[in-house]
């Protein structure tokens, strides 16, 4: 055992303390005389620089380092929300070093090696500082059974230990399964011990997580402030609720982007656009968005970025009168927008101030970028921001509802550019090395913050290609870069996705179908990869058709009503399933807005002690009431899925099946393997005809579907009016609760709401109650009194085939019971 020195004890009471108040506390000062007061920050200096601590809220822990001969210790990312506040501190001098933050994590220091403590666990261990060439940061011990996931987009295994993370943002064309450094990476790790680390640092970097010496995790950076965050937590339900009160939530996202969004590469006319939108139509696919590539703003792929504006050319004649007849048609227009101005496109002479400079403080042309010798806006100065909105304003005014934000790594980015922090308080020019990782996060804190001040009370929907930790704050919907148009592309989705999940970015998704050119189109695989959508966040059919542009390139339509059956309508079932669920898939986004639950959770989410729920590859909890497991194998006819502890139903038959099994589930064509757990509510929206966009929904009558269970489960349905942006900050929604328990053939639900003075305003709530069933209710009894039973219904969901007992509920506002009797 090493030997301590002495102990630090830093205990945050309630109460406060009439002794001295300083805001910083050095334990090299300290000695043998105690302290009381109060301190925002611990100092433990040694011969090579001193370490400092700082407790934040909700079991969180910074520690930074600061070399005594290092000059970049710049904070630059802005990924951290919270703040500390200064906490009571008693310090007390032994032979040992112990600094306790707030009755429940403690950091020992024990030599030249940190550890950290939840309780009287320790969870982090042998934390220390390393120096290495160009390269500093920190190491630290690994558990012999410890895993770690997440890291951003990797096509990677979920575990990615024995692996080395790159941490530099990188457009990656054409990827399958096993590409190891994709477009977002994000320097945050949770680990099966029970804990998080994120590095808030956006320089060039790596994590290499027991690869080179397997006991090891090396957290290594080019430039910037050495400092990490500790996030403890018993699960990752836990650590990401304390991950995400540190660095932000999701806002809540328009209700209409959970519908589905048209998008391909690339719609060249305003007449081919409209001709697309018709053609869906006829074919009943409900839909909320057309998404324009870069021919909005120029005919030709090459020459013309940073025109900034609508194509002069005649093939967009009116585009205010365009976005204002799809408005009409609750059809949103998304438009894309990237951060370089191409030399010879229109705003290239004005944008010259803006740019970001070379060595001779001149604007950087980049000769080898691929849409054309360019300049790259500098994001993270004011006045570039400010030049940049004003066309950004311009098409808002005109109808655009959203925007598409590509190539923001940034995709050409040398070390040779140049970047000006001083708004910053940073005097030196930075190299592009040193913030490349936050650029397209400053660029999504931009606009997100512009539409806060001059876009009315409207949700931002921005599509975005990178970013960093915290960008999931700004209102950002990432997708996974440009993806093959294969069965490894399509593999790749799952640790793609659930990976930035777990890094806090809660709507990653993909171009549904695959992205690149391939050499003919794949009816099976564009199928199984639009099922997979609609259980991912956004559904966003994109990819690749532009035969009629270059005539080389294979023109394969991303939209389905251009696919041959039974292809489209298999996908037709799926997409109306999607939106026959709104009310759920919108109560997931609530959860992430309060909670930071990701809408997609591995089967170990909540808990790290069945080990067959790391086996289980290709499989996820879509919510805490879905299991979904998408066919990625081609040729498939049924999957191996794994049903975690607990009772389960599938959702296409009724069939209840028991947990902590692996069975065979059929997966024909049109089939993909999805089950409910047993006690689930599924709040759904069942209108009378086919859905054509999310416009139609109406809150004030919902099917409820309840699979019942032997003991008391409880279900949340949140609502609001979809589109406001503070309706959490004014308390202007509404959580309805349910309870539910079955016994003795009789079923009992209790209904709750929290804002019972709605009820005085609006209409009453009807509650279509379902429950699978071979025969009707005989008895309905609501808050004690009898009504009438409803009939048998068969099929009261796309894909779910089986029978269900109905009772028509009418809720007022008040606590209500319904006993429900066979």
């Amino acid at each position: 055992m090493s030997i301590y020195r002495f102990l630090l004890v830093a205990l945050l009471f309630l109460a406060a303390f009439p002794a001295g108040y300083t805001q910083q506390v050095s334990v090299n000062t300290v000695g043998k005389d105690p302290f009381t007061g109060k301190a925002t920050e611990i100092i433990y200096k040694v011969a090579e620089g001193e370490w400092s601590f700082a407790p934040y809220p909700n079991g969180v822990v910074k520690a930074s380092f600061r070399p005594a001969d290092y000059t970049r210790n710049e904070q630059l990312t802005e990924a951290v929300l919270a703040t500390v506040q200064a906490q009571p501190v008693k310090i007390t001098a032994t032979a040992a070093k112990t600094i306790e933050l707030d009755n429940a994590v403690s950091v020992v220091i024990q030599r030249d090696k940190l550890y950290f403590k939840s309780g009287r666990e320790v969870k982090v261990k042998g934390a220390g500082y390393f120096a290495q060439g160009d390269q500093r940061g920190f190491r630290f011990l690994l558990g012999d059974e410890e895993k770690f996931f997440g890291g951003g987009e990797r096509a990677l295994p979920m575990d990615r230990r024995g692996y080395r993370l790159n941490l530099y943002n990188t457009p990656a064309y054409d990827y399958g399964l096993g590409t190891d450094n994709m477009n977002f990476s994000v320097p945050f790790l949770i680990s099966s011990a029970g804990y998080g680390l994120f590095f808030d640092n956006p320089s060039r970097g790596y994590l290499d997580i027991g690869l080179t010496d397997k006991q090891t995790l090396e957290a290594g950076f080019s430039s910037g402030a050495l400092t990490f965050y500790v996030v403890m937590g018993r699960n990752i339900d836990e650590i990401l609720l304390n991950y995400t009160s540190l660095t932000g939530r999701q806002p809540l996202p328009p209700r209409w982007a959970l519908g589905q969004l048209l998008s391909r590469f690339g719609y060249r006319s305003e007449a081919q656009a409209r001709d697309v939108v018709a053609k869906m139509r006829k074919d009943n696919f409900p839909m909320d968005g057309l998404i324009l590539d870069l021919f909005w703003f120029g005919d030709e792929v090459k020459g013309t970025m940073g025109n900034l504006d609508w194509s002069s050319t005649g093939k967009w004649p009116d585009p205010k009168a365009m976005m204002t007849s799809f408005n009409k048609d609750n059809l949103h227009t998304l438009l894309i927008t990237e951060p370089f101005i191409v030399e010879g496109s229109r705003t290239f002479a004005e944008s010259k101030p803006y740019l970001a400079i070379n060595a001779a403080q001149e604007p950087h042309l980049l000769p080898d970028f691929y849409f054309g010798k360019a300049g790259l806006v500098d994001i993270f100065k004011k006045d570039s921001r400010d030049w940049l909105w004003k066309f950004y304003k311009k098409q808002v005014g005109m109808g655009v509802g959203g925007w598409w934000s590509d190539l923001g790594e940034p995709e050409t980015h040398p070390n040779t550019v140049l970047h000006n922090f001083k708004d910053k308080g940073v005097s030196r020019f930075l190299s592009a090395d040193e913030v490349h990782n936050v650029y397209g996060h400053y660029w999504s804190k931009f606009l997100f913050e512009k539409y806060n001040t001059d876009v009315s009370d409207t949700r931002l929907f921005n599509l975005v290609r990178s970013g960093f930790a915290g960008s999931q704050r700004f209102s950002v919907f990432p997708w996974s870069g440009d993806v093959g148009r294969s069965w490894s592309g399509l593999k790749a989705q799952f640790p793609v996705l659930l990976g930035m999940s777990l890094s806090g970015l809660p709507y990653i998704h993909s171009d549904a179908g695959g992205f690149a050119s391939a050499p003919q189109a794949d009816p099976e695989l564009y199928t199984r990869w639009l099922q997979f959508a609609a259980f991912t966040p956004i559904f966003r059919p994109h990819g690749t058709a532009l035969e009629d542009y270059d005539p080389s390139l294979k023109s394969i339509p991303p939209e389905p009503t251009f696919w041959e059956e039974p292809n489209k309508s298999i996908v037709r079932q799926w997409l109306q399933l999607r939106y026959q669920l709104l009310p759920y898939n919108y109560t997931l986004g609530y959860e992430q807005s309060v909670y930071g639950k990701p809408l997609m959770r591995p089967l170990y989410y909540y808990n790290f002690t069945d080990p067959e729920t790391f086996a289980a590859n290709e499989q996820y909890f879509w919510g805490d009431q879905f299991l979904v497991a998408p066919v990625m194998t081609q040729g498939s006819s049924s999957r191996k899925v794994y049903l975690p502890e607990g009772g389960w139903y599938q959702f296409e038959d009724n069939a209840p099946l028991n947990g902590k099994q692996w069975v065979e589930q059929p997966a024909a064509l049109g089939r993909m393997p999805l089950l409910v757990r047993a006690g689930s509510f599924i709040p759904v929206w069942q209108p009378d005809s086919l859905i054509r966009s999310t416009a139609g929904y109406d809150a004030r009558k919902i099917g409820l579907l309840y699979y019942p269970s032997p003991l008391t489960t409880t279900y949340t349905l949140f609502d609001d009016d979809g589109s406001s942006t503070r309706t959490l900050e004014k308390a202007d929604y509404e959580l309805v609760s349910f309870s539910g328990t079955t016994a003795g053939g009789k079923i009992v639900i209790d209904i709750k709401t929290n804002n019972e003075a709605l009820y005085k305003k609006k209409q009453v709530r009807q509650f279509t109650l379902q429950v699978p069933s071979t025969a009707a209710f005989r008895t309905v009894l609501v808050n004690g009194k009898a009504v009438k039973a409803g009939e048998l219904r068969e099929k009261p969901l796309s894909l779910a085939n089986g029978k269900f007992a109905t009772a028509v509920v009418e809720f007022n506002g008040k606590p209500t019971r319904v006993e429900l009797g066979f």
